[in-house]
C-alpha cells in the first residue's frame, strides 16, 4: 500500500504503520503543516473516579496518553510515556524499538483515524462506565458464544468481574505481567504469571481477550502465534488498539469508550 515493500509477514505494528502510511498518503496528510502533540493525561482526566482501585493506572505502573489531530483524540496505555509533537510524515519515520515510540505511534493513529472518520472509541471510558463495559462485554460474549471458557490477557477487574458473573469463575482464567497481581484472587479468579503461564491459559480457553497494551509492549504476535498453534480466537479489547485493529482486520471489543 505505500510502496515499502511487502510487509504481509512482519510483525502486527509495522503492517499497521504501513496502511496508516497508505491513509496518510491517500489523504494528503504527509506534508501538511498540522501536528500531532501527544501528552501524558493525570488519572483523573484519563479514566475519572472509577469503582475499582486495582486498575494499573491507579497504582502507577501504567500511563494513559492522548494524542489529537484536527480535534480528534485517541488515548494508549503505556509503561513509557512521554510528550511528542511533530507532523505525520516525522511521526513515520520514528523506529519501533521502544515501548515509548510503539505508544507514540498507536494514540496518534487513533486520533488521525478517528480524524477522518474511519474509526471509533477511541477515548478511554470514565468512572462507573468501566464496571459498567466488563459486564456488558460479557454479556455479548456470553449470548454469542455460550458457556465457553475464557482466557484474559492483561488484567482488567471489570472484564473479569463481568465474566466471572455472566461464565462463572471456574471459566475463566487470567493472566498478567504486574507482580503484585501474580497468585492473588480476584473476582474468584486467581491471577497468573503471563510471563510463564499465558500458552497454559491459551490451552485452556476457548476464546482469548487480550489488552491492546499489548501492541505497545511488543506482546500482541508471540500471543497471536500461540493462539494460532492451538486454534483459539484472540480478540484485543480496550480503546489502544482501535487503529491496529481496523488497519490490520483483528477483531476488536470497546463498548463504552467515547
Amino acid at each position: 500500500m505505500s510502496g515499502e515493500g511487502d510487509v504481509s509477514g512482519a510483525p502486527i505494528l509495522v503492517r499497521a504503520r504501513e496502511a496508516f502510511r497508505g491513509v496518510v498518503a491517500a489523504h494528503g496528510l504527509a506534508d501538511a503543516s498540522l501536528h500531532i502533540t501527544t501528552r501524558t493525561l493525570s488519572t483523573e482526566e484519563a479514566i475519572g473516579t472509577p469503582h475499582y482501585d486495582d486498575l494499573p493506572i491507579l497504582r502507577g505502573k501504567e500511563v494513559m496518553i492522548e494524542a489529537e489531530f484536527r480535534g480528534a483524540k485517541g488515548h494508549a496505555f503505556t509503561s513509557s510515556p512521554s510528550s511528542w509533537s511533530g507532523c505525520l510524515r516525522e511521526l513515520l519515520g520514528l523506529p519501533l524499538e521502544s515501548n515509548r515510540q510503539r505508544a507514540l505511534l498507536t494514540a496518534a493513529m487513533n486520533s488521525v483515524l478517528r480524524s477522518l472518520g474511519l474509526i471509533e472509541r477511541t477515548i478511554h471510558c470514565r468512572s462507573e462506565d468501566i464496571t459498567n463495559c466488563g459486564g456488558e462485554m460479557a454479556r455479548q460474549l456470553r449470548a454469542r458464544h455460550g458457556p465457553i471458557s475464557v482466557g484474559v490477557v492483561g488484567y482488567q477487574p471489570g472484564l473479569v468481574a463481568g465474566l466471572a458473573e455472566h461464565f462463572g469463575p471456574g471459566r475463566v482464567r487470567v493472566t498478567d505481567l504486574l507482580a503484585e497481581n501474580l497468585g492473588r484472587r480476584a473476582h474468584e479468579v486467581e491471577i497468573w504469571d503471563g510471563l510463564t503461564r499465558t500458552e497454559e491459559l491459551i490451552r485452556a480457553s476457548e476464546l482469548v481477550l487480550a489488552t491492546g497494551s499489548t501492541v505497545a509492549n511488543n506482546t500482541t504476535d508471540p500471543l497471536f502465534a500461540v493462539a494460532a498453534r492451538h486454534g483459539v480466537p484472540v480478540i484485543l479489547y480496550g480503546v489502544t488498539a482501535a487503529a491496529v485493529c481496523h488497519l490490520c482486520d483483528l477483531p476488536r471489543l470497546c463498548l463504552l469508550a467515547a
